[in-house]
């Protein structure tokens, strides 16, 4: 029998007490940093199937993540391909799926198509927990947890050692997978 090369899907949820419409719209919002996403924002010509995007950060002088819209059903689903522009791994799938159950929202961040023992299954595990928990907080709360707001703030202050990697101008548009 032959081995994958892909590590195994990982699912993480979460039950937000907030109406369906709110937490979509908090996730796909395109107008501001999310602290939920390292302060990143999506840039986008558009949230729709087969469009590009790269989750840029740092007053857009870094961008993270790369991929491609795969799938948008509004409010409760949404497929990209995702890559970390720090690693050179191949990208990965990413879904986030909302249900609505028990008066709220049942939020899920799965991974799959992850290279098997890469750099980028050790971040997207450690980076999907933290995504999941904040977004959590953001959405029920206005704020993230303390422990991401030292976590953000640290960032901050380290975003002049960012990796040559992950500068913008590395990253146009046109270059997401």
């Amino acid at each position: 029998m032959k081995e994958s090369k892909y590590a195994d899907k990982q699912v993480y949820k979460v039950l937000i007490n907030a109406p369906i419409e709110t937490v979509w719209s908090e996730l796909v919002d395109t107008t501001k940093p999310r602290p939920f996403f390292w302060n990143g924002s999506w840039d986008t010509p558009g949230l729709a199937a087969g469009n590009p995007y790269r989750v840029a950060s740092n007053q857009g002088r870094a961008v993270a993540v790369i991929g491609r819209i795969l799938e948008l059903d509004p409010p409760h689903r949404l497929v990209t391909t995702f890559r970390l522009t720090a690693l050179p791994d191949p990208p990965s799938r990413v879904t986030y799926t909302l249900k609505e159950k028990d008066g709220g929202t049942e939020f899920s961040l799965i991974t799959e198509q992850v290279l098997a023992g890469s750099k980028s299954e050790k971040s997207m595990a450690s980076g999907s927990r933290f995504i999941v928990d904040n977004f959590k907080a953001h959405v029920e709360t206005g704020k993230v947890t303390f422990g991401a707001r030292i976590t953000l703030a640290l960032y901050s202050l380290m975003a002049p050692l960012m990796p040559k990697a992950m500068r913008a101008e590395n990253w146009p548009l046109d270059k997401a997978e």
